[in-house]
């Protein structure tokens, strides 16, 4: 087995790991320990055995937190592995192996994904300026495609577009956007909001039509949804608006539903399915690729990186190979791809229950004061006019509830399994170069 550790790190570290040698050798050597315990045991049970820990910490989370459930999925080569238990939300129903999870931010990304194909069809460059390509945008004189996919550019509005009453408002409000700062990294939402309703401008489609033409159709994605039909709405998760189909974000909400920026969701399957895809298109290299304004940040301004300092600035941790790129969302999901494997972690604070998500801000906000910390507020009930009538909305902001921290553990832990399953894989081939693919779905308890 030890020919086989060193066998399988020599290919690894020639692609690049910021991890030392000796700390995944730790990592490759609970594997070898694990295959000698259990020499009768099949592939099947041996995949149980790693993942065990990984269902373990999913459920210690959930109870922590009041998460009500999760999904997990690993797939390396001929690997797939799903982790998931708990509820759908607070009704006490239990966690589907096909829920669709609000993403979030994670939305970012398909954007990206959409404003890349256009430019290699020419539809626009990377040069042009903003202004010049769709002249609602008033106030945006030298802000540049390339400024909004590198996420290089800070935006003020006349005040939170969320807090407009109407679709109209709330679009005027992002058509009047300045930019404060070119040329410095900034993470914010509404880049992806220009760039969703300038493609929408140039092509004469609809952002729906977009991500049907550019990523569901080809990518036979065959539950992703920006507007998820009303047979479906049992499998939404991740938001507290699960039974109106709607996300969990003010913001999205105040344009109709969905933006650049949020309002997909996605099974765990589509997930894995849409990072194979884009690897496979190539366009994964600028998420990946270092870009120039932030050393954990890819060329595509969205999505982290690997870099020296691991989980301490991005979600790639340092054992991670230096092809993987991450995404991330609010409402507690990520998704890590790399050149032959990619893992989802997918929590649903937001649907707990609005009762639960006060006193659990009620809690927090003691301790903060006994730290002479502000209180938090991460929890409201709003509503927009739709078409003359006021329909009524519910923010859970989980980052508040859900520490950052503690989501980059359970990332940390779900990228080590796949490390060992990477390991495991390369080992089964050594013996057995045509075994057959395995699909193992794991219910937490």
């Amino acid at each position: 087995m030890e020919k086989i550790i060193e066998e399988f790190l020599n290919e690894y570290l020639k692609r690049g790991v910021y991890s030392d040698r000796e700390t995944l050798i730790n990592i490759l050597t609970e594997v070898t320990l694990l295959l000698r315990k259990n020499k009768d045991k099949s592939l099947e049970d041996i995949i149980d055995l790693i993942i065990k820990d990984n269902i373990l910490e999913f459920e210690e989370i959930r109870k922590k937190y009041g998460v009500p459930g999760y999904t997990g999925s690993i797939s390396v080569n001929k690997i797939n592995v799903k982790m998931y238990g708990g509820n759908i939300n607070y009704l006490g129903e239990e966690m589907p192996i096909n829920a669709l999870f609000d993403i979030a931010s994670m939305t970012k990304f398909y954007t990206q994904v959409v404003s890349y194909n256009l430019i290699k069809e020419g539809i626009f460059k990377r040069e042009d300026k903003i202004k010049d390509l769709d002249n609602r945008f008033v106030n945006l004189d030298d802000v540049t495609v390339d400024d909004i996919l590198t996420f290089g550019t800070t935006f003020q509005t006349d005040g939170r577009i969320s807090d407009k009453k109407t679709i109209d408002e709330a679009l005027n409000t992002l058509y009047n956007v300045k930019a404060t700062a070119l040329g410095k990294w900034n993470y914010n939402d509404m880049g992806m909001m220009i760039i969703k309703e300038v493609m929408e401008h140039l092509t004469g489609l609809s952002y729906q039509e977009l991500l049907d033409k550019y990523i569901v159709k080809p990518f036979n994605l065959l539950d992703t949804h920006i507007i998820v039909p009303r047979s479906k709405f049992h499998l939404i998760t991740g938001t507290p608006n699960f039974d109106k189909g709607n996300i969990n974000d003010a913001t999205a909400n105040a344009v109709g539903g969905f933006s650049g920026h949020a309002g997909i969701f996605a099974t765990s399957d589509d997930l894995v399915k849409m990072a194979k895809m884009v690897r496979e298109s190539g366009i994964d290299r600028d998420s990946y690729t270092k870009g120039k304004l932030n050393d954990a940040i890819g060329v595509m301004g969205n999505v982290y990186i690997a870099n020296s300092e691991g989980l301490n600035k991005s979600f790639v941790d340092k054992f991670e190979p230096n092809d993987t790129f991450a995404i991330s969302g609010s409402t507690r999901v990520n998704l890590a791809s790399s050149r032959d494997a990619i893992y989802t972690v997918l929590f649903n604070p937001s649907s707990m229950s609005m009762e639960d998500a006060k006193m659990r801000i009620e809690k927090i906000n003691e301790e903060r004061k006994k730290e002479n910390k502000a209180p938090l507020n991460p929890i409201r009930e709003y509503e927009f006019d739709r078409n003359g009538k006021m329909v009524k909305y519910k923010l859970i902001d989980p980052r508040q509830i859900f520490p950052v921290d503690s989501m980059a553990d359970v990332v940390s832990h779900v990228a080590k399994t796949t490390l060992k399953l990477r390991f495991l894989d390369f080992a089964v081939k050594k013996y057995d170069k045509e075994y057959q693919e395995i699909d193992i779905n794991k219910k937490g308890l």
